[in-house]
């Protein structure tokens, strides 16, 4: 069995009101200010202040509220802490700690809203957010963000790991028309590899503009109209064609026919028939000592692409 690991203190000081960070008397960036700088510079543009404001109040009041369930079971009745308890009841989530301090030890830090045992060694880390909207932006902000939490965390403790990452989306808010945007949801979130995460800090540290990997080249970005479109009226002539064919087999087979050749197309229709294909998996298990690799053929696959809409 695995020995448990109790997670390091990072030994850094954190400012909630000033929201900063030291280490030995210097001022270490946040992750947050790193992922505006690098990655997402337009993110509250054109967005009044006051509504960042209230925004972030009510965040801030949310993530307590969290906060001090976890800590000292308080449960204030607010329909955000219900449903907080009901996610961590539905997903088996073992609260370690919150606001749980990160770092590289010199230039970095940040705060982890949640952390979640789930073994000895094993943990989860999951951010609290309280959006209207989950926009794909948001989503992949976060993503950075909790990938580069899980860089710093197993960085920090040393023979940790992290299993899974995840945002808690949760708001419940009084609407202009009298109904509340209620919001509780568990979603996950791919990892991004430590080392592009490391990339990035590296390229910051060096004061450059960081080229995140993810990002879709303009010229590919200026035919994104003409690819949906382009999508779109493929899946209509599919579904168009499908349902002429599926009429002329009928035709086909009322008259017992098996081809029919026009001036310009052949149309060929196939008897029903019974395929027949090996099960490797199955024959594995009932022959786990057998050396099956002679029998294996190898081909190569070209590569393809997937575009999903």
């Amino acid at each position: 069995m695995a020995k448990r690991i109790e997670l390091k203190d990072s030994g850094v000081i954190f400012d909630p009101e000033q929201h900063t960070y030291q280490l030995n008397g210097a001022y270490l960036s946040g992750i947050t200010d790193l992922l505006q700088r690098q990655l997402f510079p337009n993110e509250y543009a054109n967005i009044p202040k006051a509504i960042l404001q209230q925004a972030a109040a009510y965040g801030t009041s949310v993530h307590q509220s969290c906060e001090d369930f976890d800590a000292n079971w308080y449960n204030d009745g607010t329909q955000e802490v219900q449903d907080y308890i009901q996610l961590c009841q539905e997903h088996s989530l073992t609260h370690e700690a919150s606001e749980y301090t990160v770092t590289d030890f010199t230039n970095y830090a940040s705060n982890i809203d949640k952390v979640y045992r789930i073994s000895s060694n094993t943990f989860d880390l999951a951010d609290l957010k309280t959006y209207s909207m989950m926009t794909p932006e948001k989503l992949e902000k976060a993503r950075w963000q909790l990938s580069i939490y899980a860089y710093l965390f197993e960085l920090q403790n040393k023979d940790a790991k992290v299993r899974q990452l995840y945002i808690l989306h949760i708001r419940n808010k009084h609407k202009k028309d009298g109904l509340f945007d209620h919001i509780s949801q568990l979603i996950l979130v791919k990892r991004i590899p430590s080392e592009i995460c490391k990339e990035l800090l590296d390229t910051d540290l060096r004061g450059e503009q960081f080229q995140s990997p993810y990002s879709i080249p303009n010229n590919i970005l200026e035919q994104e109209a003409h690819i949906r479109e382009l999508m779109e009226t493929k899946a209509r002539v599919d579904e168009e064609l499908g349902q002429i064919k599926s009429k002329i087999l009928s035709e086909m087979e009322s008259r017992n026919v098996k081809s029919w050749l026009g001036d310009t197309i052949k149309f060929t229709r196939k008897l029903p028939s019974t395929r027949t294909s090996f099960n490797l998996s199955l024959f594995k298990a009932d022959h786990p000592d057998m050396d099956y690799e002679p029998y294996m053929n190898t081909t190569q696959v070209s590569s393809s692409l997937t575009i999903a809409v």
